[in-house]
């Protein structure tokens, strides 16, 4: 993966492996977008697909290096997205699900305006759906240090971080599977500089294994939450969120 283009203000991070129908639709709600200051890391799991020929026709399609691709075996999402960390040129870096789309054609362009603040967490909110199509809700609140070691209240696909926040922080913590980045709030400083949009970014399909797991999302926030906050105070979290769980189920919002 050589670089000839400019280094960009954003490095748009997405892991891929065998989704080569999700990952069409995302690349074609990129296409769409009117801001064009940024480069796309596609980092893939050695997929056998056809995700390869995909790429490549749609490296034509854009100016040369905008899209990156990287593909090798590796342990899962939070993996290669570590090794992009070391490929990426951007300013800012977002971490972005192959199965997502953007939500309007000047989505990227109203979180990246954001940048200009020089805040190290620029935040906005996301659409969810269900499988079938159905409209959840939207979801994302501003960045708070204390809620947020309660629980997961910002939404973190599309997200904006700083590079100098994620060179003093480190990398994912790999050997989770789903709550990872979870893991790498609980590092953040309570005097972080954020700044949020009230703009939802991403159309999201609640359908990955982060929202049919539950029970291993709340294990891994466990996890997560012991090593940083102790055992007492996680115990509790862990309780508050199967309530909260069971109420959005009740209403029909999970």
């Amino acid at each position: 993966m050589s670089r000839s283009a400019p280094t960009p203000t954003l490095s748009i991070l997405v892991a891929t492996w065998n989704c080569a129908g999700q990952l069409a639709e995302f690349l074609a709600s990129l296409a769409e977008q009117t801001y064009a200051d940024w480069e796309l890391l596609l980092l893939d799991n050695a997929s056998s697909d056809g995700t390869a020929e995909l790429v490549q026709r749609h490296q034509q399609a854009f100016p040369e290096q905008r899209i990156l691709w990287s593909s090798q075996p590796d342990l899962g999402i939070y993996d290669a997205w570590n090794r992009g960390l070391g490929l990426a040129g951007g300013r800012y870096l977002s971490f972005i699900g192959a199965d997502d789309t953007f939500w309007a054609p000047t989505s990227l362009a109203e979180i990246a305006a954001l940048t200009a603040s020089g805040a190290d967490l620029i935040t906005a909110r996301n659409a969810y759906y269900a499988p079938n199509g159905r409209f959840l809700r939207h979801f994302g609140a501003p960045w708070d240090w204390k809620r947020n070691r309660q629980s997961m209240t910002i939404a973190h696909p599309g997200m904006l971080v700083r590079r100098e926040l994620v060179e003093k922080v480190g990398p994912f913590d790999a050997s989770f599977r789903i709550c990872a980045d979870y893991e790498w709030f609980l590092r953040l400083p309570k005097d972080l500089r954020s700044v949020h949009s009230s703009d939802s970014i991403l159309k999201v399909v609640q359908a990955g294994v982060s929202h049919t797991r539950i029970g291993l999302v709340f294990a891994e926030t466990f996890r997560a939450q012991r090593r940083h906050l102790g055992l007492a105070p996680s115990a509790a979290c862990w309780s508050l969120n199967w309530a909260k769980y069971g109420r959005r189920k009740w209403i029909g919002l999970a």
